[in-house]
């Protein structure tokens, strides 16, 4: 991740991707696998709510009910991947405010942008077709102009619109524009008050997902960004503990039981726990870091799928509006929608990987080299072909 959850930091491997930034901290193999399986989490967790599918098949509600909990691991990520990729080269100027805010920027808006405008243009053409368009209020040009410009969920809004699941890049933005003034703060602080922050921060969400027990952590537009900031400063907190060698593997690992046991209980602020323990557990393994000047190896799928996790999730509203019409003509029975979500899935991981394919890795170099001064890209390049 690039630095952030849901969008990717590691380069995309080959020739496909910009250069990665001098000094940047190698992609790692495991969290990037990691994305896959909260991107496919929150995926199936979509699919159901629109197929019903656990209500024929109990036994998947513990897990597909709270797949809006993979959005909390990469929310989590985002802090952990920024300090690895900034911990150890801060931004000192201007100028390199200015070049992490126009990468974060080259990685998200593009492809967000054309999503959007896919989206009205599909809406305006069904309009025209005479279709019926449910609850039409979804789709004013307020809403769009917030979602446009990332701020729909800033309390802007209380209604889900255009292409929903952006409101996690409206929190991550306001991440970004807020990292170069935390980080300084971060790097200058003792551990025992990084300590206190990691435990505040889980004191935050524990508080947090006990205000209404039907929601659990399933803020969104409302208090979306509160449980952004608890999880991302959760998260960077435990990046510099972890390079810093403070997190001790053995407890680390004995966390990450936090995950199924908060499944069991329905406690989404110790399944969040959990998944903090798996990232860093999983960054402790030895040998999965790629990209760090060892011999390039192929990238398997679930990288590339882990890769692709962005463009998965803004490419899942176009799933929706597919299924949603299928479901308009046809009602199928139990099999049949098992089988319309294992056909979604499919569709859904197939048009992320195109959208990373031919529209993110793209756009973000072509932003890249408009924006950055010809000597920082021939610096990048440099340390690219070392």
């Amino acid at each position: 991740m690039t630095a952030s959850g849901i969008t990717t930091m590691g380069q995309a491997g080959g020739d496909e991707a910009p250069p990665a930034p001098r000094h940047a901290a190698p992609r790692h193999e495991g969290l990037t696998r990691l994305r896959f399986v909260l991107i496919g989490w929150v995926v199936l967790y979509h699919l159901d709510l629109t197929l019903r599918v656990t209500a024929a098949l109990p036994w998947l509600k513990p897990v597909l009910g709270v797949g809006y909990l993979g959005v909390d691991g990469f929310f989590l990520l985002s802090g952990f991947a920024l300090w690895l990729g900034y911990g150890s080269r801060p931004l000192a100027d201007f100028a390199g405010v200015r070049r992490f805010l126009v990468r974060r920027f080259a990685k998200i808006w593009p492809l967000h942008a054309l999503a959007l405008l896919a989206l009205a243009a599909i809406i305006g053409l069904a309009q025209a077709g005479g279709a019926v368009i449910r609850d039409p209020e979804r789709f004013r040009a307020g809403d769009f102009l917030l979602q446009l410009f990332l701020v729909n969920a800033w309390e802007t809004t209380s209604r889900h619109a255009w292409n929903y699941p952006s409101w996690a890049l409206s929190v991550e933005w306001a991440g970004y524009l807020a990292f170069p003034l935390v980080l300084p703060l971060l790097r200058r602080s003792r551990t025992v008050l990084l300590c206190s922050l990691a435990a505040g921060a889980v004191a935050g969400l524990f508080w947090l997902g006990a205000q209404q027990a039907a929601v659990g952590l399933n803020y969104t537009l409302h208090l979306g960004l509160v449980r952004f900031a608890l999880e991302f400063t959760l998260g960077l907190a435990l990046g510099r503990l972890a390079t810093e060698d403070r997190l001790p593997r053995t407890p680390v690992l004995a966390l990450t039981l936090a995950v199924p046991l908060g499944l069991g209980l329905r406690w989404d602020a110790l399944t969040v726990v959990g998944l903090a323990a798996a990232i860093v557990a999983l960054w402790q393994r030895p040998g999965t870091a790629v990209n760090d000047g060892s011999a390039r190896r192929r990238p398997d799928l679930l990288l590339r799928l882990g890769e692709a996790s962005f463009g998965v999730y803004l490419c899942w509203i176009f799933i929706e509006t597919a299924l949603v019409g299928v479901l308009r003509v046809a009602d199928p029975g139990p099999a049949g929608r098992v089988l319309l979500m294992a056909a979604g899935f499919a569709a859904n991981l197939a048009a992320g990987w195109l959208a990373w394919r031919l529209v993110e890795v793209p756009a973000h170099r072509w932003v890249l080299e408009r924006a950055e001064p010809p000597r920082a890209r021939m610096d990048a390049a440099r340390s690219a072909s070392r």
